[in-house]
């Protein structure tokens, strides 16, 4: 369950972040660094397992 989970998250996220990109102002900019944000997050919370 938890993989499908961040699965979804990651997807909403990079699809955040290629949206961002094809709006040229302010609210694309802050799109593609929620993405970022959510992306990272995954990333950080994945590797906290293995500390």
């Amino acid at each position: 369950m938890k993989k499908i989970i961040y699965s979804i998250i990651f997807i909403i996220s990079l699809a955040l972040v290629i949206k961002g990109r094809t709006i040229t102002n302010f609210y694309g900019l802050i799109m593609m660094f929620l993405g970022l944000i959510g992306i990272l997050s995954e990333i950080y919370l994945y590797n906290k397992q293995y500390r």
